[in-house]
Formats: C-alpha cells, sequence, structure tokens
C-alpha cells in the first residue's frame, strides 16, 4: 500500500531535452481536456456540493477521499478499492476527476511527465500543500506494522477513509469505525453499492451534540481489557485544542496495556513557517488579513439558517446551502473588510 515519489530524470542536457519533448506532448493533450475538464467540473461541483448537503456530508470527508483517488493515479498509493468507491459515491464524480487530472495522470503513464503535483514530499519537507500525502502513507506504515500485534483498531472520525479494508481483512483484529451518523450511513451504502466486502468491520455512528462516542464504542462490543491501536487522522487540526485534550483523555480511559494512539499534528515549527517557505508566506498573508479559521467560519454563515459547522460541532469548517452560495460570499468579504 505504501508507496514512493516518483524518481527523478537524468540531469544535464538529455534530462533538458526529454523534459523539452515530454512538454510538447503534454500541451495538446492538455488542451484536448479543457472542453472535458468544463463538463467534469460542473458534475463534481453539483455532487459535492448539493448531494453532500443533502445528505449532511462534509466536504471535509470528502477531501480525504479525493487525496486517495489522487494518489492512486498518479502511482504514489495504490488503492483500488477508495476508486471502485469513489464510482459509486454519490458526493463525488469519478468522472468529474478524471476530466480534471486526466490531462497530467495520461502523460504521466505514457510517456512519464510528472509535475510536483503528483508528487508526495519526502518526511520532513512538507508544506501546507504537501503534507496530506505524505499523512496518509504514514498512517497507512503505522496500521502496516502494528495490525498483527492489536487485538482491536478504533478508527476516530473515520470518514470515507477505507485503510481498514486494505489492511485488515482476514486478520484477527476487531475493527471499529467511529463518526457522525450520516456520514456512516453514506459510506455503508456505498460499499454495498460498490459490491466491496466489510463485513468484518464494526460500524458506530455517534450524534457527537447529544451522545458520547465511548459509551456508544462500549456498547457496540469494545473490550477496554485488549490491546488498542487508536487512529485519530486528520480530525484534531481541526478541533480547539481543549476538546483535542479531552478526546485524548477519553481515549487513554479506553486503552490496556501495550495500547497505541496515532495522532497527526503540526508542531510549532512547522506552524511558524520555520520549516516551509510556503506555511510562512501564507502565515505572513493570514496575519495581514487578521484571520482566524474558527471566526471566519462563524462569521460566513452568519444570517444562513441552514448552515451549519462542517465534520465536527467543535471544527472550523462549515457546510452551506447552494442557494446561500451569494450570501456566504458577501459575509467572507465583509469578514476582511
Amino acid at each position: 500500500m505504501t508507496g514512493e515519489p516518483p524518481k527523478d530524470k537524468p540531469g544535464g542536457t538529455s534530462g533538458f531535452l526529454i523534459k523539452f519533448f515530454q512538454l510538447a506532448l503534454y500541451i495538446p493533450i492538455q488542451v484536448a481536456f479543457i472542453p472535458i475538464a468544463i463538463v467534469g467540473l460542473i458534475d463534481a461541483i453539483f455532487k459535492e456540493m448539493r448531494n453532500s448537503k443533502k445528505l449532511g456530508v462534509s466536504f471535509t470527508a470528502i477531501q480525504a477521499l479525493q487525496y486517495r483517488w489522487i494518489m492512486h493515479y498518479f502511482d504514489t498509493r495504490p488503492d483500488p478499492i477508495s476508486v471502485a468507491f469513489t464510482k459509486e459515491f454519490p458526493c463525488e464524480s469519478h468522472f468529474g476527476l478524471w476530466s480534471t487530472f486526466g490531462a497530467l495522470i495520461i502523460p504521466q503513464r505514457l510517456f512519464g511527465f510528472t509535475t510536483k503535483f503528483g508528487r508526495v514530499a519526502e518526511p520532513g519537507k512538507e508544506t501546507l500543500f504537501s503534507t496530506p500525502g505524505r499523512r496518509v502513507l504514514m498512517f497507512d506504515a503505522i496500521v502496516e506494522k502494528y495490525v498483527d500485534e492489536m487485538e482491536q483498531i478504533v478508527i476516530l472520525g473515520a470518514g470515507f477513509d477505507l485503510v481498514a479494508l486494505h489492511f485488515t481483512k482476514a486478520k484477527n483484529t476487531k475493527v471499529f469505525e467511529i463518526d457522525q451518523t450520516e456520514t456512516l450511513h453514506v459510506k455503508v451504502e456505498t460499499l454495498k453499492k460498490a459490491g466491496i466486502a466489510h463485513d468484518w468491520i464494526t460500524y458506530v455512528p455517534v450524534d457527537y451534540s447529544t451522545e458520547s462516542w465511548t459509551d456508544k464504542l462500549l456498547a457496540a462490543g469494545f473490550d477496554k481489557t485488549n490491546k488498542t491501536l487508536f487512529l485519530w487522522e486528520s480530525v484534531s487540526l481541526f478541533l480547539e485544542a481543549g476538546t483535542v485534550k479531552k478526546t485524548l483523555r477519553e481515549m487513554a480511559g479506553l486503552c490496556a496495556g501495550g495500547s497505541l494512539i496515532a495522532q497527526d499534528f503540526y508542531s510549532k515549527a512547522f506552524i511558524s513557517g520555520e520549516t516551509s517557505r510556503t506555511v510562512k508566506v501564507s502565515l505572513r498573508r493570514g496575519r495581514k488579513a487578521k484571520t482566524n479559521l474558527a471566526i471566519l467560519a462563524e462569521s460566513s454563515i452568519a444570517g444562513l439558517a441552514q448552515a451549519s459547522g462542517g465534520g465536527h460541532p467543535e471544527a472550523s469548517g462549515c457546510v452551506i446551502r447552494t442557494e446561500d452560495i451569494d450570501a456566504w460570499k458577501r459575509n467572507v468579504l465583509q469578514h476582511f473588510h
């Protein structure tokens, strides 16, 4: 499952000529894809915005699936299960993704033309834009390493990540996936439509506003005496520090000896821009705009009756109806004035 970035091409004059001819072949393919991409984008936007709102699915959860689809087709992480899932997923368009990225995928596969887009950053060299790919591979490696040592695996905020299907099939490990009720309903129904086996996984739907995820997990058959691997990927980044600490304490209270918690977070050096010029530039712009994501989300949905926070009740993202887009744009512009 784990993948590596494409190897660098030869340097010097030969490398320049190879790159030149690759670019010459790439340009007409890109031009030919323009009308296809327009149609595909319309289909994708319709499904991502209209269907996700209708079904109560967070756009951030959809993005996680997009990353895996992209990594599969750019040969950095083979994932045919996520591709099969995407084809039946009501909130994403397989055709839309192909029409958008096909002009990059085809040249890479036919004659080795690559761009920075499809590459995975080396550990320690990630930017804000390349972090997701490296994060996916790191969590893959964690599951692959510990799956045979653990009696249980709990994926908190599982969304549409299918990592458990890759590494736990035919294993003597009990798997629990926890997320919001609407998200898991859509996930299970899509798995059924795609014909993807998933019967060994226990799905635990939770209404975070009224229910305790620990109580629901225990009621679903979780055993506190068994060694467990907790996976908490790309969730805590969107939460307030107090919520993160509370959730970690709850996890710790369920951990038997030898259990592990895998969580991603940004180091102070990364956030401050010490390790990335891209991060430093983004932060500088953010400070000039006096932007705070949580405040921005709150102000941007002000007055929109059916708007809500996305992914988690305390997340900084938001969900809005397509008919409220214009009002949302006005709110965002007002926030920066």
